[in-house]
């Protein structure tokens, strides 16, 4: 009697395909992992060559501010009314120099309490050109106080009364007037200004006669609010922001902080160390991350007093966007996947596993 064979057939065995599939998983989870994350530096890379670029239009946006004050106080040296206080101011300087020199104490000294009415006080702030300066800074809100001295840095003409009548000891009339011949452009940094009350930062140039050189010293007195709002403005892209900073860490502007400010910025000492390895951006071991670019050029190159430093920034978690969800959505999609197909031989196996032919406990006995 033929032998009863069931019908022949393919079949999965479960076991071989789960090893197979967890041998294929491991290796394909290691790829798409790699993957992944090659992409993400190389975006980090490419938003840290943006931020760089994005500082330097920062810089340039702070700069050219700081030019047009320039240029507008230089034309502030050619108003005639200045120059006939500055003329007025210097006709003593024709008789007793030494005896001019040592009235200047004694008027130092009896200044702050000169009041309105004093003639001492009406000659400086009620002449033209301090009637002019009074005008000029009612319609120019950048300006706080605008003060000018003549050649012994006497005070001559002034928007208001100033704390100090004497103004050639103070850094920024030495470093203006200079050798007495062109003199220099002297820009300060931000800071507490006792004269207008405000974070301000002083501005000087000097007035200069071609026969004569130096003959006087204008200063102004800016709103440091205008660079906050310079800085604060700026945007690099939509999780990216803008900092000016100094050297040694003290924030100029920033979100969250405020020129009263006294915290140090958390990325100070990184900051430091890549510009002076020369780097364009760089990423912070901080906690968050963040990815930061800096301005080509520094602000000391142009302004030896001002250490400032800008740099855009933004957190890498920010920066990536939904890149690093989409690598974990990745990775589940994969997981989910080989479950499914394990799932799906274990009853495929199970299927197969079953005779074709179910045996009659009659057929044995034949």
């Amino acid at each position: 009697m033929n032998e009863l064979r069931e019908r022949g057939g393919f079949r999965l065995d479960f076991r071989i395909l789960s090893i197979l599939l967890l041998l294929a998983v491991v290796p394909l989870l290691a790829l798409s992992w790699w993957l992944f994350r090659s992409f993400e530096n190389a975006y980090l890379d490419m938003v840290g060559t943006n931020l760089s670029h994005a500082a330097d239009t920062a810089f340039g946006s702070v700069n050219n501010y700081l030019q047009d004050q320039i240029i507008e106080v230089a034309g502030l040296t050619e108003v005639p009314a200045l120059r006939e206080a500055v003329k007025q101011g210097n006709l003593d300087l024709q008789r007793d120099l030494e005896a001019v020199r040592r009235a200047i104490p004694r008027m130092e000294t009896e200044w702050p309490k000169l009041q309105g009415g004093d003639p001492r006080l009406d000659r400086i702030l009620n002449n033209a050109g301090s009637r002019f300066l009074q005008r000029y800074i009612s319609v120019n809100r950048a300006y706080r106080e605008i003060m000018v001295t003549d050649f012994l840095g006497r005070l001559v003409a002034a928007s208001g009364k100033t704390t100090d009548y004497y103004q050639a000891d103070e850094e920024w009339w030495k470093e203006t007037y200079g050798d007495g011949f062109r003199g220099s452009v002297f820009i300060g940094d931000v800071n507490f200004d006792e004269s207008s009350k405000t974070y301000a930062m002083e501005l000087a140039q000097p007035l200069v006669e071609a026969d004569l050189g130096v003959i006087s010293v204008i200063k102004v007195v800016l709103d440091g609010q205008r660079i906050h709002a310079i800085v604060g403005s700026f945007r690099p892209g939509p999780s990216t922001i803008a900092v000016l900073m100094r050297a040694k860490g003290e924030v100029i502007s920033a979100p969250g902080y405020n020129l009263m400010d006294q915290r140090t910025y958390p990325a100070t000492l990184e900051i430091l160390n890549a510009r002076d390895k020369g780097r364009r951006y760089f990423i912070s071991d901080a906690d968050p991350a963040a990815v930061y670019g800096l301005a080509q050029i520094s602000f000391q190159q142009l302004y030896p007093r001002l250490n400032w430093i800008l740099v855009t920034t933004g957190e890498v978690g920010q920066v990536l966007g939904p890149l690093p969800q989409m690598r974990r959505y990745f990775i589940y999609l994969v997981v989910a996947v080989v479950l499914a197909g394990l799932i799906a031989a274990l009853l495929i196996s199970m299927v197969q596993s079953r005779p074709t032919i179910e045996q009659d406990v009659h057929l044995e006995r034949l």
